[in-house]
C-alpha cells in the first residue's frame, strides 16, 4: 500500500504563518493542532518542545518536519504552514532558514503506519520545485492546498 500524507491534510490544517520566530510559528501551529486535535494545548506544547530538544525538526530545503505521537487520537493530523517570513533561528540541518512546516500528531500505538506517513512527507517535500510553489502561493490556503494535492507522486 502506498502510503500518502496528503490523505490527512483538509483545508482546515493548512494555514500561512504570520510568526517571525520559530517560538511564534509553533506556538500557531499548536493552536491549530489543539483546535483540530480537541487535545490539550500544553500536551502539545510540552511534547513537541521535548522533541525539538532532542533534534531539530528542520532537516533542510526550507523545510521543518515537526513530529509528536500521542495516545489519545486515532487518526493522524497533518498540518502544512507555509511562513509569510524565513524563519532564520529554527536551526536548520543546512544553517537555512525555514519556510514550508509540516507539523504531524500520530497514533502512538502504530509504529509502521508512523514512519510511513514520515516519509510520504519527506518523500513528497524533499523536491526543492515543490517547496518553491508552495512558498509563492504564502497567504492563500486554497492554492497551497492544490498544489499538495496535485500529482501526489
Amino acid at each position: 500500500m502506498k502510503f500518502d500524507f496528503v490523505q490527512f491534510v483538509s483545508k482546515d490544517s493548512v494555514m500561512t504563518l504570520t510568526g517571525k520566530n520559530k517560538l511564534e510559528v509553533m506556538e500557531q501551529l499548536i493552536s491549530r493542532a489543539t483546535d483540530l486535535t480537541k487535545l490539550d494545548r500544553d500536551v502539545i506544547f510540552r511534547l513537541v518542545w521535548k522533541r525539538e530538544q532532542m533534534m531539530t525538526t528542520g532537516v533542510g530545503g526550507q523545510l521543518a518536519l515537526p513530529h509528536i505521537r500521542i495516545n489519545d487520537i486515532v487518526r493522524p493530523f497533518v498540518i502544512v504552514g507555509v511562513c509569510e517570513n524565513p524563519i532564520t533561528d529554527y536551526q536548520g540541518q543546512d544553517d537555512q532558514p525555514v519556510r514550508v512546516i509540516v507539523f504531524t500528531i500520530a497514533p502512538d500505538e502504530d509504529q509502521e503506519s508512523y514512519l510511513q506517513l514520515l516519509s510520504s512527507i519527506s518523500r513528497r517535500l524533499r523536491n526543492p520545485e515543490l517547496i518553491s510553489e508552495l512558498i509563492g502561493a504564502v497567504g492563500n490556503t486554497v492554492s497551497i492546498l492544490e498544489i499538495l494535492q496535485r500529482d501526489n507522486a
